[in-house]
Protein backbone atom coordinates (compact mmCIF):
# COMPACT_ATOMS: atom_id res chain seq x y z
CA UNK A 1 0.00 0.00 0.00
CA UNK A 2 1.04 3.58 -0.96
CA UNK A 3 0.91 6.61 0.62
CA UNK A 4 -1.65 7.85 -1.72
CA UNK A 5 -3.67 5.09 -0.91
CA UNK A 6 -2.89 5.12 2.56
CA UNK A 7 -4.05 8.82 2.54
CA UNK A 8 -7.12 7.86 0.65
CA UNK A 9 -7.87 5.30 3.77
CA UNK A 10 -7.47 8.20 6.46
CA UNK A 11 -9.71 10.51 4.69
CA UNK A 12 -12.53 7.68 4.13
CA UNK A 13 -11.86 6.50 7.76
CA UNK A 14 -12.52 9.99 9.19
CA UNK A 15 -15.94 10.62 6.71
CA UNK A 16 -17.16 7.14 7.66
CA UNK A 17 -17.00 8.24 11.37
CA UNK A 18 -18.12 11.94 10.91
CA UNK A 19 -20.98 11.26 9.10
CA UNK A 20 -21.23 7.40 9.11
CA UNK A 21 -20.86 4.65 6.72
CA UNK A 22 -24.01 4.47 4.96
CA UNK A 23 -24.72 8.30 4.74
CA UNK A 24 -21.27 8.60 3.15
CA UNK A 25 -20.71 8.24 -0.53
CA UNK A 26 -17.66 7.15 -2.33
CA UNK A 27 -18.19 11.00 -4.43
CA UNK A 28 -17.66 12.24 -0.55
CA UNK A 29 -14.38 10.59 -0.22
CA UNK A 30 -13.25 11.52 -4.23
CA UNK A 31 -14.55 15.11 -3.16
CA UNK A 32 -12.11 15.02 0.05
CA UNK A 33 -9.22 13.55 -0.91
CA UNK A 34 -9.05 15.11 -4.84
CA UNK A 35 -8.76 11.92 -6.43
CA UNK A 36 -10.67 10.75 -9.60
CA UNK A 37 -13.17 7.79 -8.89
CA UNK A 38 -11.09 5.54 -10.78
CA UNK A 39 -7.94 5.86 -8.66
CA UNK A 40 -10.30 5.11 -6.30
CA UNK A 41 -11.74 2.00 -7.79
CA UNK A 42 -8.02 0.98 -8.52
CA UNK A 43 -7.25 1.18 -4.65
CA UNK A 44 -10.77 -0.59 -3.19
CA UNK A 45 -13.20 -2.28 -5.80
CA UNK A 46 -15.98 -0.86 -3.75
CA UNK A 47 -16.94 1.05 -0.45
CA UNK A 48 -16.96 -2.05 1.46
CA UNK A 49 -13.76 -3.07 0.76
CA UNK A 50 -12.61 0.66 1.50
CA UNK A 51 -14.03 -0.04 5.02
CA UNK A 52 -12.79 -3.56 5.46
CA UNK A 53 -9.17 -2.27 4.75
CA UNK A 54 -9.12 0.12 7.23
CA UNK A 55 -10.35 -2.46 9.73
CA UNK A 56 -7.47 -5.08 8.12
CA UNK A 57 -4.81 -2.43 8.78
CA UNK A 58 -5.40 -1.71 11.87
CA UNK A 59 -5.65 -5.56 13.19
CA UNK A 60 -2.70 -5.97 11.03
CA UNK A 61 -0.71 -3.43 13.40
CA UNK A 62 -1.61 -4.74 16.65
CA UNK A 63 -0.79 -8.56 15.56
CA UNK A 64 2.47 -7.65 15.02
CA UNK A 65 2.44 -5.16 18.38
CA UNK A 66 0.96 -8.03 20.16
CA UNK A 67 4.07 -10.49 18.79
CA UNK A 68 6.40 -8.05 18.97
CA UNK A 69 6.16 -7.98 22.55
CA UNK A 70 6.30 -11.16 23.08
CA UNK A 71 9.87 -11.81 21.89
CA UNK A 72 12.25 -13.41 24.21
CA UNK A 73 9.49 -13.35 27.12
CA UNK A 74 7.67 -16.63 28.69
CA UNK A 75 4.23 -16.32 27.13
CA UNK A 76 3.18 -18.44 30.61
CA UNK A 77 3.57 -14.76 32.25
CA UNK A 78 -0.24 -13.60 32.96
CA UNK A 79 1.04 -10.21 32.80
CA UNK A 80 2.37 -10.57 28.88
CA UNK A 81 -0.94 -11.54 28.26
CA UNK A 82 -2.85 -8.82 29.89
CA UNK A 83 -0.17 -6.43 27.71
CA UNK A 84 -0.95 -8.04 24.93
CA UNK A 85 -4.87 -7.89 25.34
CA UNK A 86 -4.11 -4.21 26.27
CA UNK A 87 -2.72 -3.56 22.66
CA UNK A 88 -5.96 -3.76 20.78
CA UNK A 89 -7.82 -2.09 23.03
CA UNK A 90 -5.22 0.87 22.81
CA UNK A 91 -5.21 0.74 18.88
CA UNK A 92 -9.09 0.46 19.19
CA UNK A 93 -9.67 3.50 21.25
CA UNK A 94 -6.56 5.88 19.27
CA UNK A 95 -7.86 5.11 15.84
CA UNK A 96 -11.31 5.45 17.22
CA UNK A 97 -12.58 2.29 15.18
CA UNK A 98 -14.81 1.03 17.97
CA UNK A 99 -18.00 3.26 15.74
CA UNK A 100 -17.59 1.21 12.90
CA UNK A 101 -17.71 -1.77 14.36
CA UNK A 102 -20.38 -0.88 15.55
CA UNK A 103 -22.07 0.20 12.41
CA UNK A 104 -21.39 -2.86 10.60
CA UNK A 105 -22.56 -5.09 13.53
CA UNK A 106 -26.31 -3.25 12.86
CA UNK A 107 -25.72 -3.25 9.09
CA UNK A 108 -27.82 -5.25 7.23
CA UNK A 109 -25.15 -5.50 4.63
CA UNK A 110 -24.03 -9.32 4.83
CA UNK A 111 -20.49 -9.39 3.17
CA UNK A 112 -19.16 -6.43 6.20
CA UNK A 113 -20.95 -8.28 9.16
CA UNK A 114 -19.56 -11.38 7.81
CA UNK A 115 -15.93 -9.73 7.43
CA UNK A 116 -16.34 -8.41 11.48
CA UNK A 117 -17.37 -11.79 12.33
CA UNK A 118 -14.33 -13.68 10.87
CA UNK A 119 -12.11 -10.66 12.86
CA UNK A 120 -13.94 -11.23 16.43
CA UNK A 121 -13.45 -15.31 15.91
CA UNK A 122 -10.05 -14.77 14.82
CA UNK A 123 -9.41 -13.02 17.96
CA UNK A 124 -11.42 -15.39 19.95
CA UNK A 125 -9.31 -18.03 18.48
CA UNK A 126 -5.68 -16.23 19.85
CA UNK A 127 -6.85 -15.23 23.26
CA UNK A 128 -8.29 -19.50 23.42
CA UNK A 129 -4.50 -20.46 22.21
CA UNK A 130 -3.28 -17.51 24.66
CA UNK A 131 -4.97 -18.90 27.96
CA UNK A 132 -3.50 -22.45 26.96
CA UNK A 133 0.05 -21.22 27.42
CA UNK A 134 -0.60 -18.94 30.54
CA UNK A 135 -2.52 -21.85 32.23
CA UNK A 136 -1.62 -25.10 30.89
CA UNK A 137 -2.67 -27.97 28.40
CA UNK A 138 -5.39 -28.63 30.68
CA UNK A 139 -7.36 -25.77 29.74
CA UNK A 140 -7.30 -26.43 26.23
CA UNK A 141 -10.68 -28.52 26.22
CA UNK A 142 -12.18 -25.04 27.61
CA UNK A 143 -10.16 -22.78 26.24
CA UNK A 144 -12.65 -21.50 24.02
CA UNK A 145 -15.33 -20.87 27.00
CA UNK A 146 -12.76 -18.89 29.24
CA UNK A 147 -11.69 -16.99 25.83
CA UNK A 148 -14.99 -15.71 25.61
CA UNK A 149 -16.19 -15.46 29.49
CA UNK A 150 -12.84 -12.96 29.07
CA UNK A 151 -13.56 -10.87 26.66
CA UNK A 152 -17.32 -10.70 27.51
CA UNK A 153 -16.09 -9.35 30.68
CA UNK A 154 -13.86 -6.36 29.50
CA UNK A 155 -16.56 -5.56 26.72
CA UNK A 156 -19.13 -5.31 29.08
CA UNK A 157 -17.41 -3.65 31.67
CA UNK A 158 -16.44 -1.00 28.67
CA UNK A 159 -19.66 -0.30 27.78
CA UNK A 160 -20.96 0.80 31.13
CA UNK A 161 -18.19 2.94 31.87
CA UNK A 162 -19.04 4.37 28.55
CA UNK A 163 -22.80 5.21 28.92
CA UNK A 164 -21.99 6.25 32.62
CA UNK A 165 -19.18 9.04 32.84
CA UNK A 166 -17.35 11.20 30.04
CA UNK A 167 -13.86 10.10 31.57
CA UNK A 168 -11.31 8.44 29.82
CA UNK A 169 -10.63 4.54 31.05
CA UNK A 170 -7.70 3.21 32.13
CA UNK A 171 -7.64 0.05 29.89
CA UNK A 172 -4.83 -1.80 31.36
CA UNK A 173 -6.15 -1.23 34.75
CA UNK A 174 -9.32 -3.11 33.46
CA UNK A 175 -7.56 -5.75 32.15
CA UNK A 176 -5.47 -6.32 34.91
CA UNK A 177 -8.78 -6.75 36.93
CA UNK A 178 -10.11 -9.16 34.54
CA UNK A 179 -6.92 -11.02 34.16
CA UNK A 180 -6.82 -11.47 38.31
CA UNK A 181 -10.76 -12.58 38.03
CA UNK A 182 -9.67 -15.57 35.32
CA UNK A 183 -7.30 -16.96 37.58
CA UNK A 184 -10.02 -18.31 39.82
CA UNK A 185 -12.49 -18.83 37.21
CA UNK A 186 -10.26 -20.97 34.49
CA UNK A 187 -8.94 -23.55 37.85
CA UNK A 188 -13.09 -23.79 38.53
CA UNK A 189 -14.15 -24.84 35.31
CA UNK A 190 -11.60 -27.03 34.63
CA UNK A 191 -11.92 -28.71 37.91
CA UNK A 192 -16.05 -28.90 37.15
CA UNK A 193 -15.65 -29.84 33.61
CA UNK A 194 -18.06 -27.10 32.83
CA UNK A 195 -18.38 -26.71 28.58
CA UNK A 196 -21.18 -24.19 27.07
CA UNK A 197 -19.66 -23.93 24.09
CA UNK A 198 -20.64 -27.01 22.04
CA UNK A 199 -18.11 -29.15 19.74
CA UNK A 200 -20.43 -28.33 16.40
CA UNK A 201 -20.14 -24.69 17.26
CA UNK A 202 -16.58 -24.03 17.96
CA UNK A 203 -15.85 -26.09 14.56
CA UNK A 204 -18.09 -23.80 12.98
CA UNK A 205 -16.71 -20.52 14.43
CA UNK A 206 -12.83 -21.80 13.69
CA UNK A 207 -13.98 -22.31 9.98
CA UNK A 208 -15.79 -18.98 9.78
CA UNK A 209 -12.35 -17.01 11.70
CA UNK A 210 -10.23 -19.21 8.57
CA UNK A 211 -6.92 -17.90 10.23
CA UNK A 212 -4.52 -19.75 8.49
CA UNK A 213 -1.81 -17.68 7.36
CA UNK A 214 -0.58 -17.64 4.16
CA UNK A 215 1.40 -20.36 3.01
CA UNK A 216 4.79 -20.22 2.52
CA UNK A 217 5.65 -20.73 -1.25
CA UNK A 218 2.87 -17.59 -1.45
CA UNK A 219 5.30 -15.78 1.19
CA UNK A 220 8.22 -16.35 -0.95
CA UNK A 221 6.58 -15.26 -3.86
CA UNK A 222 5.39 -11.85 -2.00
CA UNK A 223 8.81 -10.64 -0.63
CA UNK A 224 10.39 -12.05 -4.17
CA UNK A 225 8.35 -9.23 -5.50
CA UNK A 226 8.89 -6.65 -2.49
CA UNK A 227 12.57 -6.95 -3.17
CA UNK A 228 12.51 -6.70 -6.71
CA UNK A 229 11.22 -3.06 -6.47
CA UNK A 230 13.67 -2.19 -4.07
CA UNK A 231 16.94 -0.21 -4.76
CA UNK A 232 19.79 -2.30 -4.54
CA UNK A 233 21.95 -0.21 -2.56
CA UNK A 234 23.07 -2.05 0.52
CA UNK A 235 20.45 -0.44 2.89
CA UNK A 236 18.90 -1.75 5.63
CA UNK A 237 16.17 -1.71 4.49
CA UNK A 238 17.14 -4.03 1.58
CA UNK A 239 19.44 -5.97 3.58
CA UNK A 240 16.88 -7.20 6.41
CA UNK A 241 14.17 -8.14 3.17
CA UNK A 242 17.03 -10.19 1.40
CA UNK A 243 17.50 -11.64 4.75
CA UNK A 244 13.80 -12.83 5.33
CA UNK A 245 13.65 -14.17 1.72
CA UNK A 246 16.90 -16.10 2.43
CA UNK A 247 15.62 -17.57 5.47
CA UNK A 248 12.20 -18.47 4.51
CA UNK A 249 13.66 -20.05 1.38
CA UNK A 250 15.96 -22.49 3.45
CA UNK A 251 14.78 -25.85 3.53
CA UNK A 252 14.39 -25.13 7.16
CA UNK A 253 13.83 -22.27 8.29
CA UNK A 254 15.02 -20.83 11.94
CA UNK A 255 12.42 -19.59 13.22
CA UNK A 256 13.94 -17.40 16.08
CA UNK A 257 16.00 -15.82 13.63
CA UNK A 258 12.96 -14.68 11.78
CA UNK A 259 11.65 -13.51 15.24
CA UNK A 260 14.65 -11.21 15.55
CA UNK A 261 14.64 -9.87 12.22
CA UNK A 262 10.48 -9.16 10.87
CA UNK A 263 10.66 -6.02 13.58
CA UNK A 264 13.81 -4.72 12.58
CA UNK A 265 12.44 -5.45 8.88
CA UNK A 266 9.10 -3.55 9.79
CA UNK A 267 10.57 -0.42 11.56
CA UNK A 268 13.38 0.28 8.86
CA UNK A 269 10.06 1.13 6.54
CA UNK A 270 8.11 3.50 8.88
CA UNK A 271 8.07 6.64 7.00
CA UNK A 272 8.56 5.23 3.67
CA UNK A 273 6.31 4.39 0.89
CA UNK A 274 6.36 0.83 1.30
CA UNK A 275 5.27 1.14 4.88
CA UNK A 276 2.24 -0.66 4.82
CA UNK A 277 3.09 -2.92 2.27
CA UNK A 278 6.18 -3.85 5.02
CA UNK A 279 3.62 -4.36 7.82
CA UNK A 280 1.45 -6.71 5.69
CA UNK A 281 4.51 -8.75 4.91
CA UNK A 282 5.46 -8.54 8.73
CA UNK A 283 2.25 -9.68 9.83
CA UNK A 284 2.25 -12.80 7.01
CA UNK A 285 5.38 -13.55 8.47
CA UNK A 286 4.68 -13.95 12.21
CA UNK A 287 1.78 -15.47 11.26
CA UNK A 288 4.31 -18.35 9.30
CA UNK A 289 5.90 -17.91 12.86
CA UNK A 290 3.22 -19.07 15.31
CA UNK A 291 1.80 -21.86 12.89
CA UNK A 292 5.63 -23.08 12.53
CA UNK A 293 6.10 -23.40 16.62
Amino acid sequence: MNDRKKHVLLIAKQLFIDKGFHATSIQDILDVAQISKGTFYNYFPSKNECLMAILQDAYCISYLRRNELAIGKDLADPGLLAAQIEIRLTMNRQQNLLPLFETIVHSPDDELRQFVKQMHFRELAWLAKRLVNVYGEEVKPYSYDCASLLFGFIQYALNIWKSSTTEPIDTMKLVDFVMQRMEVIVPDIVKRDAHFLSQSLLEDMLTAADFSPMTREVLIESLQKFVANLPKDGSQRTLYSQFLLDELSAEQPRIYLLESVVRSFRQAFEGSEQQLQAIELSANIWGFINQSQ
